[in-house]
């Protein structure tokens, strides 16, 4: 515990340790004693205020301890220059002022120890981390910077960068400031280049936010490219440059690269599809977290219909090429993919209900038993009217009754059989008998496979346990048509 000014707070550690220990084995009680023992031999310190500031806000005390931070504050305000002012004391009063919401209190700490100790590293880390929980991205641009000319160092560098482009997509900002930031970094490239894989990335999506692609490319093939390791993620970003400047054709290309490295990769799936079929929608969703790539929207779709087939055709036969060259049976993006193939075609009338009814069938003979197979069929059930989804659900009935799978893998694709009732509607539209007999065939079944799980691990979740939920549901569905008959 040992800092640059001494020891914390000028407080050897043995006697601050024992208060610690019982802060993090919650014994508050016993650490306010030592922290009030403590205070009596070492009454102006500011650390052991706030070591008692601290106790007092875990007890629930949270006047006395925010009173108690405010004394340390004003003592380590003072100009004796026998008062340490070190990170330790200021990391635990910050704690104590975040979770009492008065930040600002423990930034001025910071500010005031920055004045007085204006080159010590720990301290300007510190006030940064105040700035970030502030959103103060301007303040976090200038004590990064600061930093960065103090060591020279790249992460604080990348500290600055990230905080321009912060005060340009969360702040008030304008755009000028990437020229800044692009600046910053071509600067410190030229002197010290880049040895971190995600300064990188930082600089990558600087020039992203810049529509710099080509520029952006031009670097992820130079020297710099070989930071990034993993050959399928070089790849990715390759690919989503090549899309966002609308090459197309050439995004396919690295797409396909990619799904070869990693066949059970859904989104680069979908981003391949899209760039095949040069859908504009694609380009707002690759970089969006919020809104993730869930299947192609078929917007903006402008190609002649013989080139549509033609790739369409080219994307069917790279799908087949990757489920057979697929040595893992648990990956499922490949089959996702050809059903994905068939739903566009169906939402372009190009296609025929059948065709998703049948391949859908296909994925339930490999997939049927796994928890995951209703989420990954709805959005192919929906393009389907509803007596295609009828048609489904008995063939999926008439699978299920001549299976001759393992009994875990039947029972899964029994539950699965149920979950697709529950999707498409079928489940509340039966009379009130049918309901109750659905719910005892749902207990019966799993009282049934009770013995399928006698080996597991007491932690481990009971096949078929998602029965006895659904037939709860049922009755209470029943229960609330009975009465309010």
């Amino acid at each position: 515990m040992a800092s640059k000014f001494g020891l914390a707070g000028g407080i050897p550690e043995r006697r601050v340790r024992p208060i610690w220990d019982a802060i993090d084995s919650r014994q508050f009680k016993n650490a306010f004693k030592l922290s009030t023992a403590l205070l009596s031999k070492h009454p102006n310190s500011p650390y052991a205020l706030a070591l008692k500031a601290l106790v007092l806000e875990r007890m629930g005390k949270n006047e006395e301890a925010l009173s108690v931070c405010i004394n340390a504050k004003e003592i380590l305000f003072t100009n004796d220059s026998n008062i340490l002012v070190d990170d330790f004391t200021l990391s635990t009063l910050q704690i104590v002022f975040q979770r009492l919401d008065h930040l600002e209190m423990a930034t001025s700490c910071y500010e005031y120890a920055c004045g007085r100790y204006p080159n010590n590293l720990e301290l300007m880390m510190g006030l940064f981390n105040c700035y970030v929980r502030e959103y103060s991205f301007v303040k976090q641009q200038q004590i990064a910077i600061k930093m960065y000319k103090n060591t020279a160092e790249e992460r604080f560098l990348l500290w600055a960068v990230c905080s321009i482009q912060l005060q340009v997509c969360c702040g008030n900002g304008g755009e000028k400031l990437f020229a800044l930031a692009e600046g910053l970094l071509k600067k410190h490239i030229t002197s010290h280049s880049l040895h971190e894989p995600e300064a990188l990335s930082v600089y990558i999506s600087l020039l992203e936010q810049q529509s710099k692609y080509r520029d952006a490319l031009e670097i992820l093939s130079g020297d710099l490219g070989s930071l990034m390791l993993i050959e399928a993620d070089k790849l990715r970003l390759q690919g989503r440059l090549l899309a966002r400047a609308r090459d197309y054709a050439a995004a396919a290309g690295i797409f396909q690269k990619v799904l070869e490295l990693c066949p059970d990769d859904w989104e680069h799936f979908l981003q391949y599809l899209g760039c095949l079929l040069e859908d504009d929608s694609i380009l707002a969703k690759v970089t969006d977290p919020i809104r993730p790539l869930n299947y192609i929207e078929c917007k903006n779709l402008e190609l002649p219909e013989e080139v549509f087939d033609s790739r369409m055709s080219n994307a069917v036969n790279f799908v087949k090429k990757v489920m057979a060259e697929s040595q893992d049976n648990s990956v499922r993006c490949p089959y996702l993919a050809h059903l994905e193939i068939e739903r566009i075609k169906f939402l372009l009338r190009k296609g025929d209900a059948d065709k998703v009814v049948e391949d859908l069938m296909q994925y339930f003979r490999r997939f049927g038993h796994l928890t995951c197979f209703t989420a990954d069929v709805e959005m192919f059930l929906q393009v389907l009217d509803n007596d295609k989804k009828s048609e489904f659900l008995k063939n999926l009935e008439k699978e299920c009754e001549a299976s001759t799978s393992a009994p875990t893998k039947a029972l899964g694709q029994s539950l699965t059989v149920f979950k697709i009732q529950n999707l498409i509607g079928d489940v509340f539209a039966l009379p009130v008998d049918d309901l109750e007999n659905l719910a005892v065939r749902m207990t019966e079944m799993f009282c049934k496979n009770l013995p399928l799980s006698k080996e597991l691990d007491a932690q481990e979740s009971m096949y078929g346990e998602e029965l006895l939920s659904m037939a709860c549901n049922i009755l209470v569905q029943v229960f609330l048509l009975q009465n309010c008959v």
